[in-house]
């Protein structure tokens, strides 16, 4: 057996790092149809596996400036009459989806991009009076509305009222990407500030009471050495955000980071890295909840997240924006190169009533039993699985779990089996074994391409 799975004690004796797994098909099996479907097919098809609750994504794809590790879908570009033009097509692709949404339960909104602290208030408040439209009753059921944002966009945010305006509409979770307290990181990143930012916008997010300040740490920048790491974990902890999120720089060949050919792909360093920033956080007292993921109890957390891991569907609004479903993940008005022109396509098509889904990856009943291994192995219900697939799909996993268990990366409880201290470091590793071989060949087939027209 263990001749079996060796691939994965392998990647764990070489220090791999596949990219973190918060999906599953990852973004880059996506392709365009065959035969052209719309978004409205497939959430019809959805009913037949969920019709309970639903969850929001809105997009906003710009950005003052874009940072070197970014490969998501966003342009660097501050012109208000675009954006304006942009929010109002937002509003009417969400209203057009009333009758998928109003069948269900809307349970969180995420506003993510891009930056969409950049929203204008006039904007933001034509989004609130499209939930109001569509969603009449969402104040009492969403049990979080989150906007991401850069620390230099909230502390101008504290400066116009905006910070006012969210939160009185409910805005609880403010997912704040501060990355390093190394000034030399933060340049590396191409953003235009100080460390002192950093701090300030923390202090002023507290000051306005934000029930979940949510922030990420990136290792592994140009330069950085172990100590100056720590040095960044060490002092977000003081500060006491509600959640803190660590991740390692991930060098794509769609950032500039990658085509800047100054990083490699070797992160030897980072479990190493990983273990001691774990001790500082559980120290200050965090638990923690993912591999990535540490929160004080009962205040932090990502409730999004959490639904979307026992796959619970979430709806994609905006160019770029990708919708997770039981029938297909899909892609709506954007594709791997982000480009003003290709946003005013997607504007013009909103405005004409034409289709948006731009590339999906069709699920089967495999994939989606893979999909509740990758993302579930934290706590992994063997009944739950056995009631939706019956043992149709015990060899996907049930020779690996007690290969899992000997070797000390999987425990079991009952019928739930769940990644022990040892797996959790390891649990990228670990999810990306239960891929399909056509994710696994897809995924290369991207970023091969990728690299080809680099």
């Amino acid at each position: 057996m263990s001749k079996q799975f060796n691939d994965i004690i392998e990647a764990m004796n070489h220090n791999d790092l596949p990219p973190y797994p918060y999906a599953y098909p990852p973004r880059s099996t996506h392709r365009s149809p065959l035969n052209p479907l719309s978004e409205f097919e497939i959430w019809k098809e959805e009913d037949k596996f969920t019709n309970d609750i639903i969850n929001l994504y809105l997009h906003f794809p710009f950005c003052a400036y874009r940072c070197g590790f970014c490969n998501l879908y966003t342009v660097a570009n501050k012109n208000i009459e675009l954006q304006d033009r942009y929010i109002k097509a937002l509003c009417k692709q969400l209203e057009s989806y009333d009758g998928i949404i109003q069948k269900r339960e809307l349970k969180t909104i995420f506003l993510g991009g891009g930056t969409p602290m950049l929203i204008s208030k006039e904007n933001f408040l034509k989004i609130i009076d499209t939930l109001n439209t569509v969603v009449p009753d969402w104040r009492n059921t969403v049990e979080e509305f989150c906007i991401e944002a850069s620390p230099d966009s909230i502390v101008a945010a504290s400066k116009t009222g905006m910070l006012d305006t969210l939160i009185s509409n409910g805005i609880d979770r403010i997912n704040l990407g501060i990355q390093s307290f190394q000034k030399n990181d933060i340049a590396e990143m191409g953003r235009g500030y100080g460390n002192d930012v950093n701090i300030q916008a923390i202090e002023i997010l507290k000051e306005y009471g934000v029930a979940n300040i949510s922030t990420d740490l990136i290792a592994g920048f140009n330069g950085q050495t172990k100590e100056m790491w720590l040095h960044s974990v060490e002092q977000l902890t003081k500060l006491a955000p509600q959640t803190i999120s660590i991740y390692c720089v991930r060098i794509r060949p769609d950032s500039q980071f990658g085509r800047s050919g100054k990083y490699n792909n070797s992160y030897d360093f980072y479990y190493d890295w990983y273990e001691e920033a774990r001790e500082i956080m559980l120290n200050a007292g965090y638990i923690q909840e993912t591999n990535v993921r540490f929160k004080i109890p009962k205040k932090g957390g990502y409730i999004q997240q959490y639904y979307q891991f026992i796959c619970k569907p979430i709806l994609g609004v905006g160019a770029g924006a990708r919708s997770y479903t039981s029938v297909a993940d899909y892609i709506v008005g954007g594709s791997a190169k982000p480009n003003v022109h290709e946003i005013e396509e997607y504007m013009d098509k909103v405005e004409a009533g034409a289709p948006l889904l731009r590339s999906l990856y069709a699920l089967d009943d495999e994939e989606r039993a893979r999909r509740k291994l990758v993302l579930n192995l934290y706590e992994f219900n063997e009944r739950q699985f056995q009631d939706e697939f019956g043992s149709r799909f015990n060899w996907i996993y049930k020779e690996k779990f007690a290969f899992l268990m000997n070797e000390g990366l999987l425990d079991r409880a009952g019928d739930v089996y769940f990644l022990t201290k040892q797996g959790i470091k390891y649990r990228d590793i670990i999810s990306w074994s239960f891929f399909s071989e056509r994710v696994r060949e897809l995924d290369k087939e991207f970023y091969s391409e990728l690299v080809a027209v680099k």
